[in-house]
């Protein structure tokens, strides 16, 4: 009797084993999901609490703070959209004058870019002139403004697309391998409204020896050539997602690129909705990680494939992804977007509302 039981289950063992046997050109699995970082995302009582205690175990450190060092980012998009001049000091703009975390260093997000304009003026003159830096030249810059992958840093903005300008550089950091990035949920704004000090002045950057040795996170990043095997049905285990405006998703409109006139979207590319679609009204705090959950899963999404998200350059995409890694989902960002997807009219592209 236990002989014949014995044989059933070896059967059994046997049976399920080769389930998972076959030929080398089976379909792709999905990528393994990451862990999420929800502690990515920080409010001003943990930030006041970092400057307070700086050190694991002090009473009122962040628990989850690793204790390397840390380094607070002022950043905004305006600077150089208005008048095409840089400043490392913030001197002249509102983070001198208005104010600003104290300790915080201030940067505008060109400054992560190829260049060397802006879109001052006629805007982009080409597509990798909003591409971000390669690596080594990112780390290099990022050392120089006293950043290295093993210090804490800490991103927040001021102006009208918070959201999006503090994702853009947080997405940029990650990209570049610092291991620890977090976002100041609800700004400079909430920073003022919970009563914590502000300082005045510039505050100038204090170089690094180095970044330290990392070879960053290109898997952050999406190539074209990415794109063209989701499209071509290669990888099976991504998918392009379109986090546009839907009337620039169907073709309706080309948004405010004025430096470009290109209607459509890549093919095989999925709505996500817009940057607001993850922001608060005021776009300066993001919405809860569960209720974008529920939001992505209703729309088809799912953590179970790596999302290749893309907008009009890069801006709004690398926001999408920083959230999705917060969210633990795989996500890369298509940097130069649209922009780079569409200037070269060999490739192909879909418009109107999809069937």
């Amino acid at each position: 009797m236990k002989k014949g039981i014995v044989k059933c289950i070896l059967a059994f063992i046997i049976a399920v084993s080769m389930m998972g046997c076959g030929s080398s050109t089976s379909t792709p699995t999905s990528p393994q999901l990451p862990q999420p970082h929800y502690e990515a995302l920080v409010d001003p009582a943990w930030v006041n609490a970092l400057i307070n205690g700086g050190n694991p175990g002090t009473a009122g450190t962040p628990s989850s703070y690793p204790g390397k060092g840390y380094v607070i980012v002022f950043t905004s998009w305006y600077p150089r959209y208005q008048t095409n001049e840089i400043s490392t000091t913030g001197a002249g703009l509102p983070f001198a004058t208005a104010g600003h975390i104290p300790g915080a260093i201030f940067l505008d997000t060109y400054s992560i870019e190829t260049g060397p304009t802006s879109e001052f003026g006629a805007g982009y003159s080409s597509p990798s002139n909003s591409y971000v830096k390669d690596l080594p030249t990112l780390q290099a810059f990022f050392a120089g403004m006293g950043i290295t992958k093993d210090k804490t840093v800490i991103v927040y903005a001021d102006d009208d697309i918070s959201t999006m300008t503090a994702g853009r550089i947080a997405w940029g950091l990650l990209y570049a391998g610092v291991n620890d990035v977090r976002i100041l949920n609800g700004g400079y704004k909430a920073w003022v409204a919970s009563g914590n000090p502000v300082a005045t002045g510039t505050t100038a950057w204090t170089p690094a020896a180095g970044f330290g040795v990392t070879s960053g996170h290109p898997e952050y990043i999406a190539t074209t050539k990415d794109l063209f095997d989701v499209i071509n049905g290669i990888n099976t285990g991504s998918m392009i997602v379109d986090d546009r405006a839907w009337d620039e998703f169907i073709g309706a409109t080309n948004s405010y690129y004025w430096w470009f006139d290109e209607k459509g979207r890549i093919p095989t590319a999925k709505w996500i909705g817009d940057w607001v679609d993850i922001s608060s009204a005021d776009a300066q705090s993001f919405i809860p990680f569960e209720e974008a959950k529920y939001k992505w899963t209703q729309a088809g999404f799912t953590p179970g494939k790596k999302m290749n998200f893309y907008c009009g350059g890069g801006a709004r995409s690398a926001m999408y992804t920083f959230y999705a890694y917060m969210m633990g989902w795989p996500a890369a960002n298509y940097e130069g977007g649209w922009y780079l997807w569409s200037t070269n009219h060999a490739n192909p592209r879909e418009t109107g509302i999809p069937k």
